[in-house]
């Protein structure tokens, strides 16, 4: 890590900070809103699947800062494999239109996580190209400033995104779209974290 440059303004790395942290988060809105709108999953479920992969994800990005940050350089983007795997699995594993009451959601609360989770932790492998980077050039004041200030914007992320969709979740929606939602948005999401890294690596 390098000294702290007292000569950088704190408004300058708060800016920046910022940016790469909306930049790199439209994606996670995205998938957060989705599971939002899913009337079989809690928001309360949402919210801890959310925090608990942006948590894994920032601390794998301290963690690359500190010990280098070429070894994630390149490959991160292989983890939007994940997603885009739940996402096929979703889609596949649809009952035919005429099973309405035949549920094809992970039928228990830390299942439901897990999925929040791991489609979370996939999307977080682009972030962590991004962070890297970032994080290594920082003091271990500014790092911490930083990190705090992106916990805060994880919640706001998932306020945003419940937000968008508050009505949908508390009205309920067609089964035709609670039931295809979320794997499309995985599907989408994960192909371009794929092709975006490929094309950039």
């Amino acid at each position: 890590m390098s000294t702290e440059d007292p000569n950088q303004p704190v408004n300058t790395l708060v800016a920046v900070a910022v940016w790469l942290f909306v930049a790199t988060n439209l994606d996670t809105l995205v998938v957060v809103s989705a599971f939002c709108a899913d009337n079989q999953y809690r928001i309360w479920e949402v919210f801890v699947g959310h925090y608990v992969s942006f948590c894994l994800g920032l601390a794998a990005a301290v963690a690359g800062a500190v010990v280098a940050a070429e070894l994630l350089d390149g490959w991160a983007f292989l983890l939007g494999v994940v997603p885009l795997s739940l996402g096929l699995w979703g889609l596949f594993r649809q009952p035919p239109e005429s099973s309405i009451d035949e549920s094809t959601v992970v039928p228990n609360t830390a299942g439901r996580i897990g999925v929040v989770a791991v489609t979370g932790i996939g999307l977080s492998g682009e972030n962590i190209a991004v962070y890297i980077p970032f994080f290594a050039d920082l003091s271990v004041q500014e790092l911490a400033a930083v990190v705090g200030l992106y916990l805060v914007g994880a919640a706001v992320v998932f306020v945003v995104g419940l937000l968008a969709v508050y009505r949908v979740a508390t009205d309920g929606i067609s089964e035709r779209v609670d039931r295809w939602l979320v794997p499309s948005v995985l599907v989408v999401v994960g192909s371009y974290v794929i092709v975006t890294g490929a094309i950039v690596g």
